[in-house]
């Protein structure tokens, strides 16, 4: 009797240690139990000549992608923002854009008043090891970009991440886009950067013709098949059927006659769908109303302040959840 009890009882003490180390995994996963989730410090072997750790002051009050080179804990300091070498890329990437567009358009990036490319760097004190595996978006990274102060509502914020994710070469959800730069890019980085840059933009939007997996699209810029060509379907509509066109972000130049603001239809939806900044007034402009994205009430999200509104760290399962659309 007694052998058959301590197996049982050893059993039940093994269970109930995994579900506890389960359930403290999701927690620091989110970030918001362990204190170093909220240490914003700046280390002093972190602070070098040349280097920032805040957006600087705008040369201007118009519409700006801001570049930051982003490190966990652990990683090591390459000096991709003071060595010109995210400089390089990114305004490579931004040749390619302005290609692209069949040499009309550009991306508006964030300059400092003396010319030079505004790029902030952050470390993290704290990055749970899901997140060399699992998504970034809605998620504790982003949590931390927030907390830091890049929630700039006029603002697109692209980090080049210097860590190796086991999946990913880049993500990205509408306000921020990730790039995990020890990744393997095959041809081009800079691809990826586009491709990641432009779903920070909101697209691709469930009315764009041709969209497929959640916010992709069958060829082109947005698909898996390599190419950096910009489809009908996203960039400069044959017509205009009531669905945004990447050419009116107001976060290209030359700026569209009609240009829109992403952070409106892109924060209306998630609060639609998740009901998150309850208090906050968004609008879809009226041109845009194609029934499949007025009628979309799923798997929509809007990081601008993430980590103040109910659901998004308490819940994070309901708020990721994704039913079909």
């Amino acid at each position: 009797m007694e052998k058959n009890l301590k197996p049982n009882y050893f059993m039940k003490k093994i269970i109930t240690l995994i579900a506890i180390s389960i359930l403290s995994t999701f927690a620091l996963a989110d970030g918001h139990k362990d204190p170093r989730s909220k240490d914003l410090s700046i280390r002093e072997t972190d602070k070098k000549p040349g280097r920032y750790f805040e957006d600087q002051p705008d040369v201007t009050d118009d519409y700006q992608i801001h570049l930051i080179y982003f490190l966990g804990p652990d990683e090591k300091d390459r000096e991709y923002d003071i060595n010109g070498k995210a400089e390089k890329i990114i305004m490579k990437a931004n040749e390619k854009f302005f290609k692209a567009t069949k040499n009309k358009q550009k991306l508006k990036l964030d300059y400092r008043k003396d010319g030079k490319l505004d790029i902030s760097f952050v470390r993290t004190n704290y990055m749970h090891k899901k997140f060399y595996t699992g998504g970034w978006n809605m998620n504790f990274p982003d949590y931390y970009l927030n907390l830091k102060g890049f929630n700039n509502p006029k603002k697109i914020y692209l980090s080049l991440a210097d860590i190796k994710h086991k999946t990913d070469t880049g993500q990205g959800g509408f306000h921020h886009a990730w790039i995990f730069l020890k990744g393997d890019f095959g041809t081009s980085i800079h691809r990826t950067i586009n491709h990641e840059i432009i779903h920070a933009l909101g697209f691709a939007f469930p009315c764009q013709k041709t969209q497929e997996r959640g916010g992709h699209m069958k060829s082109g810029i947005l698909s898996n098949d390599g190419s950096h060509k910009f489809p009908r379907a996203l960039y400069n509509h044959k017509k205009d059927y009531g669905c945004p066109d990447l050419k009116d972000s107001v976060y290209l130049t030359p700026t569209s006659d009609t240009a829109f603001d992403p952070f409106q239809i892109q924060c209306s939806l998630a609060q639609t769908a998740r009901g998150i900044l309850p208090d906050m007034k968004f609008e879809i402009p009226k041109r845009y109303n194609h029934k499949k994205l007025l009628n979309l009430k799923c798997n929509q999200f809007c990081t601008y302040g993430v980590g103040t509104y109910k659901s998004d760290l308490k819940g994070r399962k309901s708020l990721r959840k994704k039913k079909k659309c």
